[in-house]
Order: C-alpha cells, then sequence, then structure tokens
C-alpha cells in the first residue's frame, strides 16, 4: 500500500469519525433546545368545593353545630412561564367566596348564622408537569378580603351589630397552598386540566384570641375563645390553558420571544 493510499484511507476514517461527532454533537444540541424550550400560557380556571374556619372553641362547644361543609367557589385566570415541558412558575389572580355556617342552640332557641366572606386571592406558585398531563403544584396564597357580611337566621333585638363586624378578623392572610391534577384533553396548544387544590392558613383569623363569632349578644359561650382560627379550604379546580408565545432562537443566533399565529 502506497503512502498516498495509506493516507487516503485514514483520511476517509477520520472523516467519517468527524461526521459522526458533528451529526451526536447536533442530535444532543438539539435534544437540548426541545428540552429547554421556553413556554408562556394563559389560563381561565373556576373552581368549587368546601370552606372551614377551623376554630377549636366552636367546635367543641356543646350548643353550637359547627357545619363541616360550607360552599366556597372561585374563578379567574392564571399566567405561567414555563421552562422545558415539566418546570413551570405562574401566578394566579382568583375571586373568590368563603364562609362558615353554624347552629346555635340558645335554651331550646335553635338559630343559624351564616358568615359569608369575599376576597381576592394571589398565588404564586411553582408547578411540575409529567409526560401524560399530570401535574403538581405548591405556592403561598394571598388573601385580601373585600367584604365580610354575617346573617342570622332570626331577628332578636340582643343580636350585637353586625355592620362593623370585618373589625375582628383580619382583612390579609396567607395560605399554604397544594394542588395536583390531571389532563383531560391535551395537545401542542391547549390543555384542560381538573384536579383538586387544598389551602391552609397558618396564621390566626381573629387576632388576638379575643373574638368568638357565636358570641353575639343573645347567645353566651361557657368559655372565651382562646384558639386561632385558621381558614382552610378543598375544592376541585377545572382550568383551560393556552399556549400563546415561546422563547426561541432566532436566526442571527439571539433569543426573542415568537407569538403563535
Amino acid at each position: 500500500m502506497t503512502f498516498e493510499n495509506y493516507k487516503y484511507k485514514h483520511m476517509k476514517k477520520f472523516t467519517f469519525i468527524i461526521c459522526i461527532l458533528l451529526i451526536t454533537s447536533l442530535h444532543i444540541d438539539a435534544q437540548r433546545r426541545t428540552q429547554t424550550i421556553k413556554w408562556f400560557s394563559i389560563a381561565a380556571k373556576g373552581g368549587y368545593g368546601n370552606s372551614i374556619l377551623l376554630n377549636i372553641d366552636n367546635i367543641t362547644d356543646r350548643n353550637v353545630v359547627f357545619n363541616f361543609f360550607t360552599p366556597s367557589y372561585t374563578f379567574g385566570g392564571r399566567l405561567t412561564f414555563s421552562y422545558g415541558e415539566r418546570i413551570g412558575f405562574g401566578a394566579d389572580v382568583l375571586y373568590a367566596s368563603f364562609g362558615q355556617k353554624y347552629t346555635v342552640n340558645n335554651n331550646n332557641d335553635v338559630y343559624e348564622k351564616n358568615l359569608d366572606i369575599k376576597a381576592l386571592d394571589i398565588f404564586p406558585f411553582f408547578r411540575l408537569s409529567g409526560t401524560r398531563g399530570g401535574y403538581l403544584e405548591i405556592g403561598p396564597k394571598f388573601t385580601s378580603v373585600k367584604s365580610l357580611t354575617m346573617k342570622n337566621s332570626i331577628e332578636n333585638p340582643m343580636f350585637l351589630p353586625t355592620d362593623k363586624i370585618a373589625e375582628n378578623y383580619s382583612l390579609k392572610f396567607t395560605s399554604l397552598v397544594f394542588g395536583f391534577g390531571v389532563a383531560l384533553y391535551k395537545n401542542d396548544r391547549l390543555d384542560i386540566n381538573i384536579g383538586p387544590r387544598f389551602a391552609y392558613s397558618f396564621s390566626n383569623f381573629t387576632p388576638g384570641h379575643n373574638y368568638n363569632v357565636v358570641n353575639d349578644g343573645y347567645y353566651m359561650p361557657e368559655n372565651k375563645i382562646v384558639t386561632p382560627t385558621n381558614p382552610l379550604s378543598v375544592q376541585g379546580i377545572l382550568e383551560i390553558n393556552y399556549f400563546f408565545a415561546f422563547w426561541g432562537d432566532a436566526t442571527c443566533g439571539k433569543g426573542r420571544l415568537m407569538f403563535f399565529k
């Protein structure tokens, strides 16, 4: 074999190896870019479920029936930034309605008390999505109470005025939220998801431990309230999520935001 043939043969091997390495590198880079593409989405969502204002003194009061199911609902929207297919960060802005119902037995005079609360919730979250449409989400929820009303099922001149009842409650509180769910429908641009969401506030909704909602001037509880009131809610959430843009690479090599047409 001449030197020229030897050189030609090894040059072909070297060129073949370089091509394989280049193709492999391009394939790995393409996978990396696919995995780390950045998506932007908006969602409309609503939820319905149960709310409880947990208070041990109200629950253990033998003259008070503490209702463990008071309907709550929420609706609003969401903006999400997703890094790749699995990791997402975003925020919900939601209108919420929740409260607590009580049945009071005052010397065999039975009546209902209904505490109704309207609020604005802001929920920044971290979201982990699965490859088959499942998801987990967690984050703090910041609640701002907009209105708080109390209604009694009977009229009695001994009832304390309820027009300033909101002064006894904390109008801003924070809850820890955890949720999960599955996709009912999913394609490249649209998701329809459903799942439960749990929220619990570790802060006292009646600061100072000096207010008992059933101590209304007509009924006088045996014990002063000394335990905190902690809002708890469990809801089923339905959301329609639409991917409207992504952060991609332009021809000049710099990334830019691109909207779907």
